[in-house]
Order: structure tokens, then sequence, then C-alpha cells
């Protein structure tokens, strides 16, 4: 792994124009996790710490992407005919097909010689082929996308960036994890020549696809009517360490740009940290994420509380008869704890409250799925009382999704009783945030329509 000293040099080249003369930051050694960012003087709350481009961007062709959309310019095509006219198999526009964008990623794919898929376009229902939609009907009978080998576009655009840049790549931590190796086995059986047996190459391959997992983001981006996520790495954004109520907050300018900015005052010397969870998520939530997707446990002040600063996200009903209070996880920072009643001081195993949280989990997810906003509201007000504390993220998390969906254009109306709903959610989620010491986070200048 590349030195702090050594990766900060690689940094200012990646920054270019947007590095300022004298920056407010600097990269050092972190007691967290090897690297960080610190303040190099005071910083204050609401102050930007950087912006940065994107050093690759490509698109995230997870589960449910709109996959008729320009891996270039990103726009929305049609859902027919999509597909690149030189035969590389990735959808792009007609613009964008002859581009020196496009033009060594799509000579590598022609080279690669990718499978026809459109033979069994009409009976192949198997996970890693999915159709594009838009919505419409008729995307059933469109040329169908691979979306393991639209996935690793990402990491092959790599190979095409500048020695200074491959460099800053090759500095980034890649966390070991054979799923990613799995990963570019079902991508390469997408094509007939896919060089599995250059070990070099696919050496290079597995560490820039775990740089990926283990770095980039995901990031809006609007073009019209049309929005999607894109998959892009900022190296300096992702050198920033992990802390549940972090102390600065990241935004995305429509994929392409992203900006850093205090969330709260920083002394000088004071580590610069983001979340990589949801900051509303509960302190189980975020430890089996950051597990899972991280490889570690966080050991921050949040996490050592079990009542997360007052706010109770983790909180479920008593199940001892007669009681109608809440309990909470007994022990932090462990994935099984055991779980106490504040008040009767009944205790529960883990296993039977998880089993609880699922269900809470399910049915309000279902909801968001499936209901307009006027169900959700309905749901939220009247029949999630019965089952699930109010404090509890999952409900949170559903206040949120009603914010969202009513405050983008949409064909449903909205009454009087709905829009003062819209508001008393985001004064309830405004507190939480508060109570968190969560300062001026993306989160509340989103649903403060800040930044909308």
């Amino acid at each position: 792994m590349a030195t702090p000293a050594e990766l900060a040099r690689l940094v200012d080249l990646h920054l270019s124009d947007l590095r300022d003369p004298e920056p407010n930051w600097t990269i050092g050694p972190s007691p967290m996790a090897g690297r960080g960012v610190f303040a190099t003087r005071d910083i204050q709350q609401g102050e930007i710490i950087f912006r940065e481009r994107p050093l690759v961007l490509g698109p995230t062709a997870r589960k449910g992407s709109i996959l008729n959309t320009c891996v270039c310019c990103h726009k929305l095509l049609a859902v027919k005919d999509f597909l690149c006219k030189n035969n590389c198999t990735l959808p792009v526009c007609d613009k964008c097909s002859n581009s020196e964008q496009h033009r060594s990623e799509c000579q590598l794919f022609q080279q690669w010689k990718p499978k026809d898929l459109q033979i069994n376009a009409g009976n192949n229902n198997s996970s890693n082929n999915s159709h594009a939609s838009n919505g419409n009907k008729d995307a059933d009978d469109c040329c169908p996308v691979n979306t393991m080998s639209l996935r690793i576009l990402t990491a092959v655009r790599v190979f095409f960036l500048h020695p200074d840049q491959i460099a800053l790549v090759e500095a980034m931590q890649a966390n070991d994890d054979k799923g990613y190796r799995g990963e570019i086995i079902k991508a390469a059986q997408c094509f007939r020549n896919f060089p599995t047996t250059d070990k070099p190459f696919m050496d290079r391959l597995f560490r820039v696809v775990g740089v990926l997992n283990t770095n980039a983001f995901e990031a809006p981006c609007r073009m019209g009517d049309h929005e999607i996520l894109l998959r892009g790495l900022f190296p300096l954004t992702a050198v920033m360490n992990h802390e549940c109520t972090p102390n600065a907050s990241h935004y995305f300018d429509n994929g392409r740009l992203a900006l850093v900015r205090a969330a709260r005052f920083i002394p000088q010397g004071g580590e610069v940290t983001t979340t990589y969870t949801k900051i509303l998520w509960s302190n189980l939530t975020r430890c089996i994420f950051l597990k899972m997707t991280k490889n570690f446990m966080c050991d921050c002040v949040r996490c050592s509380d079990n009542t997360e600063n007052g706010t109770y996200l983790s909180a479920l009903f008593c199940r001892a008869q007669g009681c109608k209070s809440i309990v909470i996880p007994v022990q932090t920072k462990t994935l099984q704890p055991d779980w106490r009643c504040t008040t009767c001081e009944s205790v529960f195993p883990h296993s039977k409250m998880a089993r609880y949280q699922d269900f809470a989990l399910n049915t309000i997810n279902n909801r968001i799925n499936k209901g307009s906003v006027a169900e959700m509201i309905t749901f939220i007000n009247d029949m999630c009382p019965r089952f699930c504390p109010s404090s509890n993220y999952v409900l949170v998390e559903a206040k949120l999704n009603v914010i969202w969906r009513m405050s983008r254009p949409t064909t449903e109306e909205f009454n009087e009783d709905h829009l003062k709903c819209k508001e008393r959610y985001k004064e309830e989620i405004v507190a939480l945030l508060e109570k968190l010491g969560a300062g001026d986070c993306t989160l509340k200048k989103l649903i403060t329509e800040e930044i909308l």
C-alpha cells in the first residue's frame, strides 16, 4: 500500500485545477485505518473542504437498473436496438458509439467476442441476463444486456487511464474478498475470448475490481426526466475514514463531481471523517453492513451507546405480556446482542428480536415498493404504530421515502394533510439528526431542500 506522502502526490495530480492553492486538508497516517484526511487548520461548520471529479465512472448495472442507458453520456435510449452499432454489445447512443471516449473499450469488447445473447432472449431467464426496461412493456422484446459484463466496464476503463491515474488506482486499498473473483468469472463467461489464461492481466483485473468494490461510490445522475445511479471512483473522498456520526458530509453533483463539506467544526489536526453507511441506520444494522462490505467493526462513540444519543433507532416493542415499553440491544459492537426492556427489564434473545425486526422491515418495505404516497402516509400513521416504535430506523426510512417521493416530479396529487405529514416527518428526522450531533450533514440539507 502506498505511503501517505505518495498517495498525496498522486491525489494532487488527480485533482488538477480543483486543488486549492492552500488546501485546508492533507493526507497523513491515521490510527483508524492507516491513511486518512486531516485538517491543516481549523475548519468551520459548513466550509467546503474539497471538490473532486471521478477518476473513472461507469454504470452500476445492479438489479433493477435501467439498462437501456448510454454508458458514455448516460441518456435514456430507445427500448429496442440500443446496443452499440459496432457490436461490442454495450448500450451506447449513435453519437457516442464512434466517440474517442468509447473507442478503446469498444475495440476491447469486440476482441473478447461477446456471446450473442439475443439468440436466447426469449427463453433465457438466468440471473446474469436482464432486459432493459423503462416502464414500457415493449422493453420485454428488446436486446438483452448482460449485467455482469456491463458491471466490469468501470474496471476495464481503468486500463485506459494515464500512468499517473493508474498508479493512483493501484495506491488505493482493496479488501480481499473471494466474491470479487466470482464477479469477474461470471463476466468472463459473457465472452468467447476473455483472457482468463493471461495471469498478469487477470491479477491486475482482480486488483482493480477489488479497489472499486472497496472504494467506489454510487452517485445519482439526472438527464432530463431520466435518473440513474453511476459507479464512480473518487479517490480523495474514498480516503476519508468512517465514523458513524462523521464531521464531514459529501454529496454528488449529477454524478460528475463530489463535494465534501464540514458538517461541524473540525479543529486543526483533526481527522476529517465521513460515513460508509446511512446515518440513520441503527447500531446493529450499521455493524452488520460494515462487517460484510468493509470487513471491519466500528469502534466510535455512537457504536458504544445502545441508545444512540437517546434516538433509540434500534428500538422494538417489548414482547413481555402487558408491557408496552421498548427493548434495545444490551451489548454494543456485537452482531447478536441480547435485548432488554427499558421498563420491565425483561431480556430477550437476539434470535427472537431479529425475527421481529425482519417482520417490520419486510412489512414496511413491501408497502414502500407497492403503495402510493397517500397509502404510505396512511400506513405510517395508522398501521406502523401497532408493531413498530416511531423511533425505529425502518419506520424513519419509510418517512424519508415519503419525503423523497413528494419532493420529486410526480403525477400523484397531494392534499393539505399530506403536505402537513411531509413537514412533520422532516421535523422529526431533523430532530433525530440533532440528537446524534450530525451537524449540517448532507441528509439534513437534502430534507430541508437546500440541495434538492
